[in-house]
């Protein structure tokens, strides 16, 4: 399991807060004696206040005990997302850029003629602030298991039955109204879920499902909108017109009752027997429960029910500590988790998702079908995989630089000490993308050994120190 490896700047200033106080004395002595020496020495005062800028900035990074920025594959897989991680900067952002700066908070400026330990400390802050999460190669095995879905190969979970059912439980709560360009997160979801479920054939049944969609993120509304889980869509066949008004109904609002709504999906499939159906549910939030339930446990319990689901949860824009519960909650009922940053992404996500159920009508038609030539199964599975992975070098690059635009312009850096830390953050590019293509060619070449043989092989390469 991955490890969080950074402290926020903001736990960093109340100790210095602390020791400032504890050494005004001894500062205000030192000081009056500096005065007395500058006014006979200009320049050595210059001198003197750069040497203790430079150790401010290194003592004031050092005290966060950062990691080292990753030199190899192995330390990107187990790189976490910073702070501002999965979110691309933008120096137009005003939102994002006051976000930025109160992580970075009250450490100095560079001083002019920076160290490379001065220029490797503010590297290694800035980018752990934005860091990324890569996928792990131990995820690959459960893509592969569902995009077998319906082949010989599937397990009975993944087996094509006569009935396809797909439901969409959606996060309407407030967070969904923040901005990801020029669309609201609720704005770019509602699009691809509505072409999703266009896509989805007539002989399956879709239903969408939404909760905290109800009063405001006020405490004062927390039960009413803890309660607000509703079908907006019921099950049924894709009707273009009714989907829009059921789109419409609603807007993002108030809080984030996971477990409710999980519990509620459950009780809507209880008659739906997984001997009959395959019952698909899709998950999407940013954010992880704020109405006091187990989502977890509700996966689980769902998940183990003679429903018998495929819950697969996706992650829109999620920060680490929300991807952290949404994986467990995924984990929990054997489903998948993916994190996606904008509508490409979560349009991609759904499109192994099309390729299954064109597969199971083909198979409905004739059940005699081996759709096992029929489907890219474990190729468009790793190529997902290595999409993420580029995706994740690419954005996290990008925001590195514009992380950099933003403390020049706040007066903490010269221009070329920009461009050297930039240097900095093109190498572990190059790294990212030379690990990608490593990574492709060996899940590649392991495919075709079945997914046990894979799984193991992947242990044994990508071995988790943390277990």
């Amino acid at each position: 399991m991955k490890k969080h490896y950074w402290i926020p700047a903001a736990a960093l200033c109340l100790v210095l807060a602390a020791c400032q106080d504890q050494e005004e004395p001894l500062e205000s002595a030192q000081n009056n004696e500096q005065e007395q020496l500058s006014e006979n020495d200009p320049e050595q005062e210059v001198a003197e206040n750069e040497g203790s800028v430079g150790q401010d900035v290194i003592g004031s990074i050092e005290s966060l005990n950062l990691s080292e920025p990753p030199q190899s594959l192995k330390e990107l897989i187990s790189q976490q997302s910073g702070p501002l991680g999965n979110v691309t900067l933008n120096t137009s952002d005003e939102d994002l850029k006051n976000q930025f700066l109160e992580a970075f908070g009250d450490i100095p400026a560079l001083p002019e003629d920076a160290t490379e330990e001065e220029l490797d400390a503010y590297f290694s802050l800035i980018y752990q602030l934005t860091a990324y999460e890569f996928p792990d190669p131990k995820d690959i095995s459960d893509q592969l298991r569902f995009a077998l879905s319906g082949t010989p190969e599937a397990d009975p979970k993944f087996q094509f039955k006569e009935n396809y059912n797909v439901e969409i439980i959606l996060d309407a709560s407030g967070s969904m109204g923040a901005y990801v360009g020029d669309q609201t997160r609720m704005e770019q979801a509602k699009e691809e879920i509505n072409r999703f479920l266009a896509s989805v054939p007539e002989e399956a049944n879709v239903s969408l499902r939404v909760y905290g969609h109800e009063g405001t993120g006020d405490e004062a509304d927390k039960a009413m909108s803890c309660a607000a889980v509703e079908e907006v869509y019921e099950r049924g066949t894709y009707d273009e017109g009714a989907f829009q008004d059921a789109l419409n109904q609603f807007e993002p609002a108030g809080w984030t009752p996971v477990a409710g709504a999980l519990e509620s999906s459950a009780e809507s499939f209880s008659d739906l027997s997984g001997e009959e159906n395959t019952n698909l549910v899709y998950l999407v939030s940013d954010g992880i429960e704020t109405c006091d339930g187990d989502p977890v446990a509700a996966a689980k319990t769902f998940a183990d029910s003679n429903v018998s689901p495929i819950i697969n949860v996706i992650g829109f824009n999620a920060d680490s500590e929300t991807q952290e519960q949404l994986r467990q909650v995924a984990d929990s009922a054997g489903g998948l988790f993916t994190n996606v940053n904008n509508a490409d992404q979560l349009r991609e996500e759904f499109s192994q998702t099309e390729k299954i159920l064109q597969n199971w009508k083909r198979w409905k038609l004739d059940a005699s079908t081996d759709v096992r030539n029929q489907s890219n199964d474990a190729s468009f599975a790793i190529t997902r995989f290595s999409n993420t992975w580029g995706s994740s070098a690419r954005e996290q690059w990008l925001s590195f630089y514009d992380a950099n635009r933003i403390l020049r312009e706040e007066g903490k850096m010269t221009l070329e000490q920009q461009k050297e830390l930039e240097q900095r953050a093109d190498e572990v590019k190059v790294l990212a993308e030379q690990s990608q293509e490593t990574l492709k060619t060996e899940l590649e070449d392991l495919r075709e050994q079945g997914i046990e043989e894979l799984e193991q092989r992947i242990e044994e390469l990508y071995p988790d120190e943390a277990e």
